[in-house]
C-alpha cells in the first residue's frame, strides 16, 4: 500500500508538470480509455494532479476523463461480448467454478446489471472488470453507455471540482477515503433514483 501511494504521488507530480501542455487533456483522455480496459492505476491521481496545476481547466479535464473512460468501457464491453465464449470455456475448466455457478452469476448480472455497472463506474471497484463482464453477460450496450457516462461523469467531476476548490487537502482526503465517500454517495444517488422513479 505504501509503495502504491509513492507511485501515485510520483504520477501526481508528473501530471502537475504537464498540465499546461496543449495535449494534456487528450493524454488524460487516452489514459482514461486504457484504464477502462487494462491499465491498473486509477485515473483519479492524474486528473487531480492536472487540476491542481491548472484549476481553470478542471471541468475540461473531467470531461476528457469521462469521454475516454466511456470509450474504453465500450471497448471492454465488446471484448467481453465477442471473446466471452472463450473466457467462459476457460472459467468452466476451473474445478470449483461449475456451470451452475457461472449461470447463477450471469443471471444475477442480467437482473441487476445496470446497478452493478453504476457502482463499478462510480466507486473504486475495478471498472475494467465491470466492462468486460457486462459484455459477457450481454448487458444492453445503450444502457451500459448511459450508466457508464453517469457513473464515470459524477466521479470525475466530483474529483476535479473538489480538487479545484480545496486543493491538496481535498486530494489527500479523497486518496484516503475514496472508497467510503464514493460508496456513500453512490448509495445516496441510487436511493434518490428509486424514490424519484
Amino acid at each position: 500500500m505504501k509503495l502504491l501511494n509513492i507511485k501515485i504521488k510520483i504520477l501526481i507530480d508528473k501530471a502537475k508538470h504537464n498540465a499546461t501542455k496543449p495535449l494534456a487533456d487528450k493524454i488524460l483522455g487516452f489514459i482514461s480509455l486504457i484504464e477502462s480496459v487494462i491499465f491498473p492505476i486509477p485515473v483519479d491521481p492524474f486528473l487531480a494532479g492536472l487540476t491542481l496545476a491548472a484549476p481553470k481547466k478542471a471541468l475540461k479535464f473531467a470531461l476528457f476523463s469521462t469521454i475516454g473512460s466511456v470509450i474504453g468501457g465500450i471497448i471492454g464491453w465488446m471484448l467481453g461480448y465477442f471473446v466471452g465464449p472463450s473466457v467462459e470455456n476457460i472459467l468452466l475448466n476451473i474445478p470449483w467454478f461449475t456451470e451452475t455457478k457461472f449461470n447463477a452469476v450471469k443471471s444475477a448480472y442480467k437482473e441487476n446489471g445496470l446497478l452493478i455497472i453504476f457502482l463499478g463506474a462510480f466507486t473504486p471497484l475495478p471498472y475494467k472488470i465491470i466492462t468486460i463482464t457486462s459484455g459477457i453477460a450481454g448487458i444492453n450496450i445503450i444502457g451500459f453507455i448511459f450508466i457508464s457516462i453517469l457513473g464515470r461523469g459524477i466521479r470525475f467531476f466530483i474529483v476535479a471540482y473538489l480538487t479545484k476548490i480545496f486543493g491538496m487537502p481535498a486530494l489527500l482526503f479523497l486518496q484516503k477515503h475514496i472508497l467510503i465517500c464514493s460508496t456513500i454517495l453512490g448509495i445516496a444517488i441510487i436511493t434518490f433514483s428509486i424514490y424519484i422513479f
